[in-house]
């Protein structure tokens, strides 16, 4: 019988949604499958916008669903909303310790995990530099890359560290709004992941 292709699901935000921006053939995910070949099986869970906690409303629908081997997981943008009306939608630093948590214990036993922390913000490009105090958006974001930086290491799951590797050359490799990826910051993610899998021999 043919083997069963190996399922990589990818849950997030508009990171990983990746379609902000770049055309839908330079989406990092697509760029991932067409390097790893027709044996596997890749499926976008990102959405934009969604918080950690609204993530976890759909985890079981979107991720869980689809059956993954490997589930490439990557929050932190959203759980920051400066706008006003918004304070409901943040997610502070307990609850998205907890959060990550609950979706390490929803995984089945087979599951692989690859963590991934969300990568620069150009303060001075984007959007919410008024509604930060001194304009560091980026700033709000470090605790909760700590946080997954920590979650992989906890549980020895292998971490892509977005943040860390695009920030040398983040002006090429982020678009104009200072957040999403730009064509060339999705090749690069692509080429990263690849890399990182094949060195877990996930892949």
């Amino acid at each position: 019988s043919p083997k069963r292709k190996v399922t990589i699901t990818a849950f997030g935000d508009s990171i990983t949604e990746g379609r902000t921006g770049v055309a839908p053939e330079d989406n990092w995910l697509l760029k991932l499958g067409s390097k790893l070949g027709k044996q596997y099986k890749l499926y976008n869970a990102g959405v934009g916008g969604n918080s950690a906690r609204e993530a976890m409303r759909r985890y079981e629908r979107d991720v869980l669903a689809s059956n993954p081997d490997i589930v490439l997981v990557e929050f932190g943008g959203n759980n920051h909303d400066p706008r006003p009306g918004r304070s409901h939608r943040r997610v502070g630093d307990d609850e998205f310790s907890l959060l990550l948590e609950k979706f390490k214990a929803g995984l089945p036993a087979k599951c692989q995990v690859v963590v991934i922390t969300f990568p620069p913000i150009i303060d001075e490009q984007h959007l919410f530099g008024p509604l930060v105090p001194g304009g560091k958006v980026d700033d709000e974001l470090q605790s909760q890359r700590q946080i997954v930086r920590e979650f992989a290491e906890r549980n020895n799951y292998p971490l892509l560290d977005l943040y860390k590797l695009i920030y040398p050359n983040r002006y090429e490799l982020v678009l104009p709004d200072g957040v999403h990826l730009s064509p060339a910051g999705h090749t690069f993610f692509a080429e990263q992941m690849a890399k990182l899998l094949r060195k877990y021999n996930l892949v």
